[in-house]
Protein backbone atom coordinates (compact mmCIF):
# COMPACT_ATOMS: atom_id res chain seq x y z
CA UNK A 1 0.00 0.00 0.00
CA UNK A 2 2.93 2.67 0.60
CA UNK A 3 4.04 2.33 -2.72
CA UNK A 4 1.24 3.86 -4.60
CA UNK A 5 2.04 7.29 -3.69
CA UNK A 6 5.20 7.82 -5.17
CA UNK A 7 3.31 5.77 -8.42
CA UNK A 8 1.18 8.78 -8.89
CA UNK A 9 3.58 11.45 -8.05
CA UNK A 10 5.86 10.56 -10.85
CA UNK A 11 2.88 9.76 -12.80
CA UNK A 12 1.19 12.97 -12.02
CA UNK A 13 4.19 15.52 -12.15
CA UNK A 14 5.87 14.89 -15.37
CA UNK A 15 3.31 15.89 -17.43
CA UNK A 16 2.48 18.51 -14.96
CA UNK A 17 5.66 20.01 -15.50
CA UNK A 18 5.68 19.68 -19.57
CA UNK A 19 2.01 21.61 -19.34
CA UNK A 20 3.68 24.39 -17.61
CA UNK A 21 6.66 24.05 -19.76
CA UNK A 22 4.09 24.11 -23.21
CA UNK A 23 2.32 26.94 -21.41
CA UNK A 24 5.67 29.15 -20.70
CA UNK A 25 6.37 28.65 -24.60
CA UNK A 26 3.21 30.22 -25.99
CA UNK A 27 3.32 32.78 -23.64
CA UNK A 28 6.56 33.78 -25.15
CA UNK A 29 5.77 33.43 -28.55
CA UNK A 30 2.53 34.85 -28.44
CA UNK A 31 3.18 38.89 -29.01
CA UNK A 32 2.95 39.35 -32.73
CA UNK A 33 5.41 40.57 -35.26
CA UNK A 34 5.03 43.33 -37.61
CA UNK A 35 6.69 45.10 -40.35
CA UNK A 36 6.62 48.82 -40.87
CA UNK A 37 4.07 50.20 -43.26
CA UNK A 38 6.25 53.03 -45.14
CA UNK A 39 3.54 53.95 -47.02
CA UNK A 40 1.72 54.68 -43.72
CA UNK A 41 4.48 55.36 -41.37
CA UNK A 42 6.55 58.24 -40.92
CA UNK A 43 9.12 60.60 -38.98
CA UNK A 44 8.59 64.65 -38.37
CA UNK A 45 10.70 66.68 -36.24
CA UNK A 46 10.95 70.23 -34.55
CA UNK A 47 13.92 72.23 -33.49
CA UNK A 48 13.89 75.93 -32.03
CA UNK A 49 15.11 78.32 -34.87
CA UNK A 50 16.82 81.86 -34.06
CA UNK A 51 15.57 81.10 -30.23
CA UNK A 52 12.23 82.51 -31.37
CA UNK A 53 10.11 79.90 -33.55
CA UNK A 54 9.43 75.99 -33.49
CA UNK A 55 10.78 74.92 -36.64
CA UNK A 56 9.34 71.45 -38.33
CA UNK A 57 10.43 68.87 -41.03
CA UNK A 58 10.31 65.54 -41.57
CA UNK A 59 11.77 62.18 -43.09
CA UNK A 60 9.80 60.60 -45.66
CA UNK A 61 11.04 56.88 -45.01
CA UNK A 62 10.91 54.78 -42.35
CA UNK A 63 12.16 51.02 -42.17
CA UNK A 64 11.49 48.94 -39.14
CA UNK A 65 9.93 45.86 -37.35
CA UNK A 66 8.07 45.56 -34.01
CA UNK A 67 6.73 42.84 -31.60
CA UNK A 68 4.17 43.84 -29.39
CA UNK A 69 1.16 42.73 -27.32
CA UNK A 70 -0.01 44.96 -24.88
CA UNK A 71 -1.02 42.25 -21.69
CA UNK A 72 2.38 41.45 -21.71
CA UNK A 73 4.66 44.57 -22.62
CA UNK A 74 8.11 43.52 -21.47
CA UNK A 75 8.13 40.58 -24.19
CA UNK A 76 7.96 43.76 -26.90
CA UNK A 77 10.53 44.72 -29.06
CA UNK A 78 11.08 47.74 -31.72
CA UNK A 79 13.58 48.39 -34.26
CA UNK A 80 13.89 51.79 -36.51
CA UNK A 81 15.97 52.76 -39.32
CA UNK A 82 15.43 56.12 -41.05
CA UNK A 83 17.52 56.84 -44.28
CA UNK A 84 18.20 60.56 -43.43
CA UNK A 85 18.45 61.31 -47.19
CA UNK A 86 14.89 61.33 -47.61
CA UNK A 87 14.70 64.42 -44.81
CA UNK A 88 11.90 67.06 -45.96
CA UNK A 89 12.18 70.73 -45.03
CA UNK A 90 9.73 71.69 -48.04
CA UNK A 91 13.11 74.09 -49.34
CA UNK A 92 15.19 71.69 -51.27
CA UNK A 93 18.51 74.15 -50.85
CA UNK A 94 18.10 73.33 -46.96
CA UNK A 95 17.34 70.06 -47.49
CA UNK A 96 20.90 69.39 -49.24
CA UNK A 97 22.32 71.29 -46.62
CA UNK A 98 21.18 69.15 -43.67
CA UNK A 99 22.34 66.51 -45.36
CA UNK A 100 25.85 67.76 -46.01
CA UNK A 101 28.42 67.38 -43.44
CA UNK A 102 27.27 70.32 -41.49
CA UNK A 103 24.36 68.25 -40.03
CA UNK A 104 23.68 64.61 -40.87
CA UNK A 105 26.49 63.77 -43.39
CA UNK A 106 24.36 61.55 -45.01
CA UNK A 107 26.79 60.35 -47.32
CA UNK A 108 29.03 59.01 -44.56
CA UNK A 109 26.33 58.06 -41.74
CA UNK A 110 22.99 57.13 -44.57
CA UNK A 111 21.19 55.87 -41.73
CA UNK A 112 19.83 56.73 -38.06
CA UNK A 113 18.78 53.14 -36.18
CA UNK A 114 16.90 52.49 -32.99
CA UNK A 115 17.12 49.32 -31.43
CA UNK A 116 14.81 48.82 -28.16
CA UNK A 117 16.38 47.38 -25.21
CA UNK A 118 13.44 47.19 -22.75
CA UNK A 119 9.75 47.99 -22.48
CA UNK A 120 7.63 48.53 -20.01
CA UNK A 121 3.66 49.92 -19.24
CA UNK A 122 3.54 53.52 -17.63
CA UNK A 123 0.52 54.90 -15.32
CA UNK A 124 -0.81 56.24 -18.84
CA UNK A 125 -3.29 54.17 -20.18
CA UNK A 126 -1.80 52.67 -23.35
CA UNK A 127 1.13 54.52 -23.01
CA UNK A 128 4.60 52.13 -22.82
CA UNK A 129 8.27 53.20 -21.93
CA UNK A 130 10.58 51.76 -24.65
CA UNK A 131 13.87 52.17 -23.87
CA UNK A 132 17.11 51.28 -26.46
CA UNK A 133 19.81 52.41 -28.49
CA UNK A 134 20.26 55.82 -31.15
CA UNK A 135 22.94 55.67 -33.84
CA UNK A 136 23.08 58.57 -35.85
CA UNK A 137 25.89 60.43 -37.23
CA UNK A 138 28.03 57.52 -36.16
CA UNK A 139 27.21 58.23 -32.21
CA UNK A 140 25.48 55.63 -30.63
CA UNK A 141 23.87 56.91 -27.66
CA UNK A 142 20.29 55.25 -24.77
CA UNK A 143 17.47 57.06 -25.19
CA UNK A 144 13.99 56.48 -23.94
CA UNK A 145 10.61 57.19 -26.01
CA UNK A 146 7.33 56.79 -25.13
CA UNK A 147 5.18 55.08 -27.53
CA UNK A 148 0.81 55.47 -27.35
CA UNK A 149 -0.18 52.47 -29.03
CA UNK A 150 -3.21 52.89 -30.75
CA UNK A 151 -4.14 49.75 -31.63
CA UNK A 152 -5.23 46.66 -33.66
CA UNK A 153 -7.33 45.84 -36.92
CA UNK A 154 -7.27 45.15 -40.50
CA UNK A 155 -6.42 47.35 -43.57
CA UNK A 156 -7.13 45.49 -47.59
CA UNK A 157 -7.50 42.07 -45.54
CA UNK A 158 -4.38 42.21 -43.42
CA UNK A 159 -4.24 42.58 -40.10
CA UNK A 160 -2.08 45.96 -38.97
CA UNK A 161 -1.35 47.98 -35.54
CA UNK A 162 -0.16 51.03 -34.98
CA UNK A 163 1.21 53.49 -32.50
CA UNK A 164 3.18 56.76 -32.10
CA UNK A 165 6.68 57.23 -30.39
CA UNK A 166 7.63 60.82 -28.88
CA UNK A 167 11.20 61.37 -27.51
CA UNK A 168 14.12 64.35 -27.57
CA UNK A 169 17.46 63.91 -28.31
CA UNK A 170 20.64 66.96 -28.23
CA UNK A 171 21.78 67.30 -31.23
CA UNK A 172 25.03 67.95 -29.54
CA UNK A 173 25.20 64.69 -28.08
CA UNK A 174 25.86 63.07 -31.43
CA UNK A 175 28.11 65.39 -32.93
CA UNK A 176 25.52 67.51 -34.99
CA UNK A 177 26.90 71.43 -33.34
CA UNK A 178 26.52 73.48 -36.56
CA UNK A 179 24.99 76.67 -35.55
CA UNK A 180 24.47 75.61 -31.65
CA UNK A 181 24.83 78.12 -29.28
CA UNK A 182 27.89 78.70 -27.19
CA UNK A 183 26.12 78.29 -24.52
CA UNK A 184 24.83 74.22 -26.16
CA UNK A 185 21.02 75.95 -25.46
CA UNK A 186 18.07 76.57 -27.24
CA UNK A 187 19.18 80.08 -28.46
CA UNK A 188 21.73 79.80 -31.32
CA UNK A 189 20.71 79.87 -35.04
CA UNK A 190 19.22 76.45 -34.80
CA UNK A 191 18.41 74.73 -30.99
CA UNK A 192 20.06 71.85 -29.24
CA UNK A 193 16.62 69.74 -28.25
CA UNK A 194 15.08 67.86 -31.15
CA UNK A 195 11.86 66.55 -30.69
CA UNK A 196 10.93 64.01 -32.91
CA UNK A 197 7.89 62.03 -33.55
CA UNK A 198 7.35 58.61 -35.06
CA UNK A 199 4.38 57.63 -36.37
CA UNK A 200 4.00 53.89 -37.42
CA UNK A 201 1.99 51.33 -38.85
CA UNK A 202 2.71 47.75 -39.03
CA UNK A 203 1.19 44.50 -40.99
CA UNK A 204 1.26 41.35 -39.42
CA UNK A 205 3.88 38.60 -40.73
Amino acid sequence: GGDILPQIVSAVLPSAASSQHSCRHEAASVAPSYEVDGVHSGVVFSVRHAGVSNFHGRFNELNGSFSFDPSDPTSGSFTAEIPLASVDTGNEKRDEHLKAADFFNARQFPVASFTSTSVSATDAPDVYAVEGDLTLHGVTKPIEAHIHWVGTGSFRGKDVAGFDAKFSIKRSDFGITTDLAPDGGEGGGLGNTVDITIFVEGVKQ
